[in-house]
């Protein structure tokens, strides 16, 4: 009874309620009326209590570990309200990532897609990084950890263990550098939310786009990589049909973002529905079929995720409005400079993702908490960075993250060996060179 119940949840019930979560967010959204957002807290919630029942893994021990400690910080310090703010937060967040899931469907049935995978040939080694690396990046924009099963039929028939590891790290490291720029990530909704109103978006979005082209073009110059000259036109031809709409997306957001003042968070809630029906529509039956089916086997795995957004968020809400918490930091602060806070966010967050801890849950907690003691435009930008590059350090080689475990299981190589090679040493340095840079600047 029990198992028949599980699966009548996720099966009609869990997709049915992500749809009236997406409603009301986008409702909130254009209304701003408090009515929507209650709704879509209690339907988040909702997700998040089920999935205590019906998943396993990270998502319900955080919502236990952390939502529950959340709640009883709330009822100690009896500040409720900042609890439901870390719930409209984390409404907000999981509507977000099902458009994302939404953008997925819509690219993975586009009809160029196969030419893409099969233009992709035999080359040598430094070429077929480069192409990997490439495509890991393009694909991630719009897919995030989708950009994996993208790829992997690129190298089905590669049956050499190490050729398949080198194939993974170039690949991820592709994934982990659009991390630092692309505003369809839950990455960079994390970071732009838990910053605040005071961060420049557009300086961010910069400033990481330059991070991503210079970590991408010290490979080549190292002679590791170089992109392949025997790609076909027919490869950017189909290439350029595939992320068409992406760009599109891209485009409508940064001027909603920019001319209408939305977060991209919210921007997205409202225009990847829109725009992805609009593109699903112009294709043929067999290409709607395949979209709505991938958006819906997304959808009915979909509240782990959101058990780990609820309770990270609703625990970072109420811990950074106590005093025990803010006054250490401040001292910290004090004594060894807002540098050290930013050093101390990229590594927390690569440890952490190491050990398995999902980089949600540091990174909204560490750059909530620090966010306020940054003492200008430039420090809190460099915080915002030092979040997305913890959070690609993740994406590359860390246990934490989706796009590793998929990369291991989809591409069938060995965790341990891909957490330890070259991605490691490869962000280490970065990672080092960020917080130099944070304890440097004046």
């Amino acid at each position: 009874m029990r198992a028949r119940a599980v699966a009548l949840w996720r099966h009609l019930a869990l997709p049915a309620v992500i749809f009236l979560l997406w409603a009301c967010a986008a409702l909130q959204i254009l209304t701003g009326a408090r009515l929507f957002a209650d709704a879509a807290g209690f339907c988040v919630a909702l997700i998040a209590v089920a999935a205590l029942a019906t998943s396993r893994g990270m998502g319900p021990r955080v919502l236990a570990i952390l939502g529950g400690g959340g709640l009883a910080l709330a009822w100690l310090a009896d500040d409720w309200p900042a609890a439901l703010a870390g719930l409209d937060r984390a409404a907000a967040f999981a509507a977000f990532l099902g458009c994302l899931y939404a953008l997925r469907g819509i690219v993975q049935a586009s009809p160029a897609l196969p030419t893409v995978q099969s233009a992709f040939v035999a080359f040598r080694p430094t070429a077929r990084r480069g192409a990997l690396q490439l495509l890991g990046l393009l694909f991630s924009v719009p897919l995030a950890i989708g950009a994996i099963s993208i790829i992997a039929p690129l190298v089905a028939k590669e049956e050499d263990p190490a050729i398949r590891e080198d194939i993974a790290t170039w690949a991820l490291r592709g994934v982990g550098l659009a991390v630092l720029f692309s505003p369809f990530t839950v990455c960079m909704g994390i970071v732009v939310s838990s910053l605040g109103s005071a961060l420049p978006m557009a300086w961010l979005l910069i400033v990481g786009f330059a991070t991503a082209l210079l970590l991408a073009a010290i490979p080549h110059a190292l002679g590791q990589c170089r992109l392949p000259r025997s790609l076909p036109r027919a490869f950017w031809v189909a290439l350029w049909r595939v992320l068409a709409p992406v760009v599109l997306l891209i485009v409508a957001n940064m001027t909603l973002v920019f001319a209408g003042g939305l977060t991209p968070v919210r921007a997205a809630i409202l225009l990847v529905p829109l725009v992805g029906l609009a593109v699903t529509l112009r294709r043929d039956r067999a290409a709607q079929r395949q979209t709505a089916e991938t958006i819906l086997a997304a959808w009915r795995r979909f509240d782990a995720e959101i058990a780990i957004f609820v309770g990270s968020l609703v625990f970072a809400g109420v811990v950074t409005t106590i005093p025990e918490v803010r006054e250490p930091v401040a001292r910290l602060t004090e004594l060894l400079g807002p540098g050290a806070l930013i050093g101390a966010t990229v590594l927390g967050i690569a440890v952490m993702a190491s050990v398995g801890v999902h980089m949600v849950v540091t990174a909204t907690i560490l750059l909530t908490v620090f966010a306020p003691f940054m003492p200008d435009t430039p420090h809190l930008v460099l915080l915002g960075l030092a979040g997305l590059m913890g959070w690609a350090f993740g994406a590359m080689a860390a246990a934490g993250s989706l796009s590793f475990v998929a990369a291991v299981n989809i591409l069938g190589v060995r965790a341990r060996r891909l957490a330890f090679g070259p991605n490691l040493r490869f962000m280490a340095a970065a990672m080092l060179a960020l917080g130099l840079v944070g304890l440097l600047l004046p």
